[in-house]
């Protein structure tokens, strides 16, 4: 999913870059829980956020963007909730099963 969502962020910054207005575009992101029917892909459910939120998200490999609701108690601290996404940390026990960070973003 975050590679997904790297390609997705570069597509967004050259669609921002082009003059969309003065206003934040908001993008659709793909929600990084890991869950879903299949397995290659996992979740299929979008997020809309703009490039800034999600650049916030990735500045730390364990924080990941969720669809409202997918967010887990075991496995993750809410670290920021709105009416469109919610934002998670990994708890510590659950972070040796995160993939790495294709960005190599600290903890």
């Amino acid at each position: 999913m975050r590679e997904v969502n790297e390609r997705i962020e570069r597509l967004d910054r050259a669609a921002e870059a082009a003059g969309l207005g003065d206003e934040p575009v908001r993008f659709e992101f793909l929600c990084e829980c890991g869950a879903g029917d299949n397995e290659d892909v996992g979740c299929q459910e979008r997020i809309e956020m703009t490039v800034a939120e999600y650049e916030e998200v990735r500045g730390q490999d364990d924080r990941f963007a969720l669809f409202l609701g997918h967010e887990s108690e075991q496995l993750e601290d809410v670290i920021r909730r709105t009416d469109r996404f919610v934002v998670v940390d990994k708890k510590l026990a659950a972070e040796p099963f995160v993939e790495d960070d294709p960005r190599g973003a600290p903890s």
